[in-house]
């Protein structure tokens, strides 16, 4: 009987903080994860995480580097907030980490895909609007991708040209519209393309 008061109170006072306007629920999270997993199970893995988000008409996939050593979507975030002033924070769509700030090869998830919007990852309007924005942390001039990072962009990739119908030649690096070595002059493009599906 003590405990179905205490509820009752309880529930009553939600009730009038909510009705007073005091009460917000809890704030989504923008950015969640794709565990590293082996690259045999990483396809499934990744669709069980990414088929419950609706996606709109895309046409490309581009592929950045950080340009930095370490980092993670939560950090890129916060720099694009707070220092570039982008209401929807992180310009791109995924991350994936090298174990320097997220884990090797680990998939995050960023608001603009949960949301279905624009990128803010390209400079060119027609890439920010229709091209889903992949960044690799690391500086690919000086360094190279890990294994498990590209594993986990093959499998990334493969989904998304599943799932929104991307042909292999709309996979493009940052540098084949914009005057920048992003991602980097290290970064296995062709190799990549090889492992990628055709269509």
């Amino acid at each position: 009987m003590r405990f179905m008061t205490k509820f009752y109170l309880r529930l009553s006072l939600l009730v009038v903080m909510a009705l007073s306007g005091c009460y917000a629920p809890p704030a989504f999270k923008p950015i969640t994860t794709i565990p590293v997993k082996p690259p045999k199970k990483e396809v499934p893995y990744i669709g069980s995480q990414l088929d419950r988000y609706f996606v709109r008409d895309w046409k490309y996939i581009v592929i950045h580097h950080s340009a930095s050593a370490s980092g993670c979507a939560a950090e890129f975030d916060r720099f694009h907030r707070q220092k570039r002033g982008w209401e929807n924070g992180l310009g791109y769509h995924f991350v994936i980490g090298n174990g320097n700030g997220s884990g090797d090869g680990q998939i995050e998830i960023g608001n603009r895909w949960v949301n279905q919007i624009d990128g803010a990852h390209a400079g060119v309007q027609e890439y920010n609007h229709y091209g889903i924005g992949i960044c690799l942390v690391g500086n690919f001039n000086s360094s190279s991708p890990t294994a498990s990072q590209m594993s986990s962009l093959s499998s990334l990739i493969e989904y998304l040209q599943e799932r929104c119908h991307i042909p292999s030649e709309n996979i493009i690096m940052h540098r084949h519209f914009r005057e920048t070595e992003c991602p980097g002059r290290n970064f296995p493009y062709y190799k990549l393309l090889a492992k990628t599906t055709r269509r």
